[in-house]
């Protein structure tokens, strides 16, 4: 194997540099063109590190057996060794084709399965998942799997090209919530770690579960503030009781006070306050909140003085602020004092590939001896084929279950709850009622000519102008069985 080995690792942001813009894009900045193979959990030892290898400037990449995990690349074709012993010394290979990718098995003797199926060769869609040996791979590319894709391209190197990136080689000071081999999540945690120091409010967005607090703790981790985070639930205060608790007492302020309280937001001083679930805070604690980050002072209840603090505010919601706002539930200077920087967290389901990177931090908090569990295939397989309507807090849970059951050896597929078990047979990146407007439309459309062509695919791709091989890609994507068209 001639060439030299690629670094994997990223660059450390800028600290020095501050970001100001508000993330709304949900990823379309990125590269329009960004293949590439996760190797995202391995089942013997899943504490291993994820691992992303980029395909944009290669037409060829070999999968096989080596002594250490390593990338190896010589022109237009690279070579991914893993450590793996049932793997073989040259496994499989993927090949740039017109129209995207291709998955071909080099003759190994345990086979290389694609969703659950062995396989030889196959088209590969965005979000497929493969198996060889004992390693979990996950295919990304979203260009060659959008509507109306045509060849994918040859990628170009150059300033923004996307890199590998191996997650073991991170520093040991990188926070577990910018671990990530997502292109989504990690532009986040570049800016998100370049904003930390600077002090500027954030407000983190997502979906319930999907890790909003984690970050929080990571750009509290990242600012060099000395004193403590604060986690506050604002849904969970009692209405009565709000502003004490946030900006406490003075003893006799109210029936109950027989002492003076300092208050979540002077526990804070000098740190970081998180405030979830912001959106939840009654009208009259936001006008006292928001004298807060005015003024930077406090004014406990009963007090006739107010009380310098320095407090850095971070705050989340999963709801939609602006119709809040629209609605008069929210106050809008409030708001934007709160969103100095937002970003929007992506939710499990659109970034599966994670999923290995997220059971290797989760098990240490589950388990007393995480290095001792394993993973069925099988289990592996159905924890990265999951659509996570809980997300990241679904996926803890069910881990948290199933070492207890798998009395800290391997978990199998019974281990796993019953929504895991029964998995969908499309495993691609996004669930169906997860899909894009033009997806959702593509689906429909595909759906109708199929359906009048019962099930024949040459005579639906004549229909639409494209590649029979193209309407295969589809229908796997888009989770169309086109076998039950026909008849």
């Amino acid at each position: 194997m001639s060439g030299k080995v690629v670094s994997s690792v990223d660059p450390t942001p800028d600290l020095t540099q501050t970001v100001s813009r508000t993330d709304d894009e949900s990823g379309e900045d990125l590269l329009v063109e960004a293949p590439r193979l996760i190797v995202a959990m391995v089942t013997k030892a899943p504490l291993t590190a994820a691992m992303r290898v980029a395909l944009g400037e290669v037409d060829e990449l070999v999968l096989g057996r080596g002594p250490r995990r390593a990338v190896v690349r010589a022109g237009r074709r690279a070579e991914l060794a893993l450590a793996d012993q049932e793997l073989s010394r040259q496994h499989a290979r993927l090949a740039r084709v017109p129209g995207g990718w291709e998955l071909h098995d080099l003759g190994s003797k345990n086979g290389t399965v694609v969703n659950g199926e062995a396989t030889a060769r196959v088209a590969l869609v965005d979000g497929d998942v493969i198996e060889v040996g004992g390693t979990m791979l996950v295919f990304r590319d979203e260009a060659a799997g959008a509507a109306g894709a045509g060849v994918s391209g040859a990628g170009g190197g150059g300033p923004g090209a996307l890199v590998d990136r191996d997650l073991a080689a991170e520093p040991a000071a990188t926070p577990a919530a910018f671990r990530t081999v997502s292109l989504v999540m990690e532009r986040h945690a570049t800016d998100l770690a370049r904003i930390a120091p600077s002090g500027v409010p954030v407000l983190v967005r997502g979906e319930t579960g999907t890790g909003k607090e984690l970050i929080a703790r990571a750009v509290h981790e990242r600012s060099g503030r000395r004193g403590a985070f604060v986690a506050v639930n604002c849904g969970a205060l009692p209405r009565t009781l709000i502003e004490s608790e946030l900006f406490g007492h003075r003893r006799g302020a109210f029936s109950g006070a027989h002492g003076d309280r300092e208050g979540l937001v002077r526990r804070a001083d000098g740190g970081t306050l998180f405030l979830d679930e912001i959106a939840e805070l009654p009208a009259d604690s936001q006008v006292a909140l928001l004298r807060v980050l005015q003024e930077g002072e406090v004014r406990p209840v009963g007090a006739e003085d107010a009380i310098a603090v320095d407090v850095r505010v971070v705050s989340a919601t999963h709801q939609d602020l602006a119709g809040r706002i629209h609605a008069g539930a929210f106050r809008q200077d409030l708001y934007a004092r709160l969103a100095g920087f937002e970003v929007a967290l992506p939710p499990l389901r659109e970034r599966r590939e994670d999923v290995g990177a997220l059971v290797a931090a989760i098990l240490p908090r589950v388990c007393e001896a995480p290095a001792q569990v394993s993973f069925h295939r099988a289990a592996a397989r159905a924890l990265l084929a999951h659509g996570y309507p809980l997300n990241v807090r679904e996926l803890e849970q069910a881990l948290r279950a199933a070492v207890v059951l798998a009395e800290g050896g391997e978990v199998k597929l019974e281990h796993l709850p019953e929504a895991m078990r029964e998995a969908p047979a499309a495993t691609s990146a996004l669930a169906a009622a997860a899909l894009r407007p033009e997806d959702r439309a593509l689906r429909e459309r595909l759906i109708e000519v199929l359906r009048d062509s019962r099930g024949n695919v040459m005579a639906a791709a004549r229909a639409m102008g494209k590649a029979p091989v193209q309407i295969r890609r589809w229908c796997r994507r888009l989770g169309i069985d086109v076998a039950a068209m026909r008849g």
